[in-house]
């Protein structure tokens, strides 16, 4: 097992020293028993025959009789076959014990971890890999362990059993030992090859997931294309491939099995041929040898059960090593030693000559203004040009790849990261809600917030009324996906947990551009009287959300094209005036070089202002197209 799982395990098995010491006595005491009831067996025998016998039989004849002896034998050996399966019980119970307190120490560790990742490294994950790592390598992880701990327990059995059949006849227990490297060697071969399929395994199993949440977030898109022929097709090659893979395990693992059977055959033919050679020979005694093949025949089945947990264990080294590797990831994002605390609200903001690239493709390049505490700054520009990275770079969800943006005349990474979120509230362009009450996702803004405060917000949203007619008013249950809220319900709500945060700085990342034009009004007087008094940062497509704005930032292929007011912009920025016209007009003014694509025309008579806000929106969204 692979660090730092396996340190995590042995740190929990640490915090529960009390059940691992339970585990390993009732393991101790019901191999003792096992290797006990062949031993009494052979002593009863000797005695039934002989009248005397040997060992415990032999002493008890010597001290009350042949008669009683073999009874108290019998008792005996009722008593270590009842004993050793108490033991057992509650060794099997106590292992579940401790398995519990590991499966769900390892969730709460690996999701706190994943909690404390940057904002990349979830943009660079898979998410059904992440989630497949959560809920199915964390259960893997619990099968592991239970395999570790019965391979402890059936190998303090195997030992067990080992000695008393050594002790029976040390000349036959040889001839056993020829026959177990047959059996070890394809087992060691076939455990390699099972540990490698682990792999293929669980890269198959979370693209099959990730198929599925595909469909699950495309479905609207899926039934409006007609996608649900292509979209089961895929799915179902994915789950082919995954089941191949794991047929594929089963058979390797399969093969293990043969191997280790075929060898215990063996070893009891071998027992068979040269025992009944000594016997009669008289070199051994009769009873002595049918103990002797009893314990042979029952140590096959603390082996099988040794290579089937192996096995086992190579079946999920994958999901070992998954954890281990996230585990060992580390946050990209993350405080200095000398990290200093951001007490107050910023005065000042300053991107100096910022410039970022995702792997080795440039995004921004030599960026520069300066933000007054309390200004509305936005950033406009054509898609892909990196408006909503810049916005991550302000809010340190990433570090500038050049320059640095500094606050207060500090560069932001030398403050707490903590601290820098404190001072932030964001609002998307697709409204987040959490799996709880309208209520509790407000509160969100201020945990510590009353009922009255969280009704204050969203009266100050312009949602309260709304949320008062839903079935159970604030109460009611909502989640992802909404549940049946508008898109405009849903970004109010939004809007009203920003308010009840009421932190200094307000980031605004396309926050009406998916709402039509009605929602889209709703919505915007809610944030205009969420942006009062706050230093805020509005990233927009329509020039319409921009109005209240000081400055604005244009961006062009990743560099600044303009900065300033929007009338110092339509006189000195020839793109700022390009867009502004295309949206004021509803056409696409025709770049040099390029053919004119005329502007989409609202049916006659439509008088929709809905419609007309679309049509508005794709006749700009069809200048960048061009």
């Amino acid at each position: 097992m692979k660090l730092p799982a396996r340190r995590y395990i042995l740190h929990l098995f640490e915090s529960e020293k009390r059940l691992v010491a339970r585990f390993t006595i009732t393991a101790m005491g019901r191999a003792g028993a096992s290797m006990f009831v062949i031993l009494l067996i052979k002593d009863f025998l000797s005695g039934a025959i002989g009248g005397g016998g040997e060992g415990v039989a032999g002493w008890l004849t010597g001290a009350v009789g042949a008669e009683p002896s073999l009874w108290i034998v019998a008792a005996l050996l009722v008593t270590a076959y009842v004993g050793g399966s108490m033991l057992n019980y509650d060794n099997q119970v106590t292992q579940q014990r401790i398995v519990k307190v590991l499966e769900l120490g390892m969730m709460d560790k690996l999701i706190r971890h994943l909690l404390s990742m940057s904002v990349p490294f979830f943009d660079k994950q898979s998410h059904g890999d992440i989630i497949q790592a959560v809920r199915q390598d964390v259960s893997n992880l619990r099968i592991v362990v239970i395999s570790i701990a019965t391979l402890l327990l059936e190998g303090l059995l195997a030992v067990a059993l080992a000695a008393a059949a050594f002790s029976l006849s040390p000349t036959l227990f040889l001839w056993v030992l020829v026959v177990l490297p047959l059996a070890l060697l394809p087992i060691v071969l076939v455990a390699r090859k099972t540990l490698r399929q682990s792999y293929n395994v669980r890269r198959t199993g979370y693209v099959l997931f990730d198929v599925i949440l595909q469909i699950l977030r495309g479905i609207r898109i899926i039934k409006v294309y007609g996608g649900e022929r292509r979209e089961a097709k895929s799915a179902i090659r994915k789950g082919r491939q995954y089941f191949d893979e794991l047929i594929e395990m089963v058979r390797v693992r399969s093969l293990a099995l043969v191997v280790l059977e075929s060898a215990a055959g063996l070893s009891i033919v071998l027992v068979v041929v040269v025992g009944g050679l000594q016997v009669v020979g008289g070199t051994l005694q009769w009873p002595a040898l049918l103990a002797f093949l009893m314990a042979v025949r029952a140590l096959h089945g603390p082996l099988n059960n040794l290579n089937t947990n192996y096995m086992q264990i190579q079946n999920f080294g994958a999901s070992v090593d998954r954890i281990s590797r996230l585990l060992d990831a580390r946050p990209e994002m993350a405080d200095r030693p000398s990290a200093l605390p951001l007490a107050s609200a910023p005065r000042k903001i300053h991107v100096q000559d910022v410039g970022f690239a995702y792997d080795d493709e440039v995004v921004l390049e030599d960026i520069s203004f300066e933000l007054q505490s309390g200004e509305t700054f936005g950033i406009v520009g054509p898609s892909g040009v990196g408006k909503t990275t810049l916005l991550n770079l302000i809010a340190r969800f990433y570090d500038p790849s050049a320059g640095q943006i500094l606050v207060d005349g500090r560069d932001l990474r030398e403050y707490r990261l903590a601290e820098v979120y404190e001072k932030l509230a964001l609002v998307t362009q697709t409204p987040f809600l959490f799996d709880m009450t309208v209520g509790d996702n407000i509160r969100i803004g201020r945990p510590s917030a009353t009922d009255e405060e969280v009704e204050e917000a969203a009266r100050a949203a312009e949602v309260h009324d709304e949320i008062l007619a839903f079935p159970d008013g604030y109460d009611t249950i909502v989640g992802i996906g909404e549940h049946g809220l508008s898109g405009g319900q849903a970004q109010r709500i939004n809007v009203a947990r920003a308010i009840l945060k009421n932190a200094p700085i307000l980031l605004l990342d396309e926050a009406t551009s998916s709402l039509d034009s009605i929602a889209e009004t709703r919505v915007q007087t809610a944030i205009d009287r969420l942006m009062r008094g706050r230093t805020t940062i509005v990233v927009a497509h329509r020039l319409s959300t921009l109005r209240n704005a000081d400055r604005l930032l244009i961006l062009e292929d990743g560099r600044m094209a303009g900065l300033g007011s929007h009338d110092e912009l339509l006189e000195g920025c020839a793109l700022y005036r390009r867009m502004w016209e295309a949206q004021s007009f509803g056409r696409s003014p025709k770049p040099a070089g390029l053919p004119q694509r005329p502007a989409p025309v609202p049916e006659p008579g439509s008088d929709d202002p809905q419609a007309v806000g679309l049509l508005e929106e794709e006749a700009t969204d069809g200048y960048w197209r061009e």
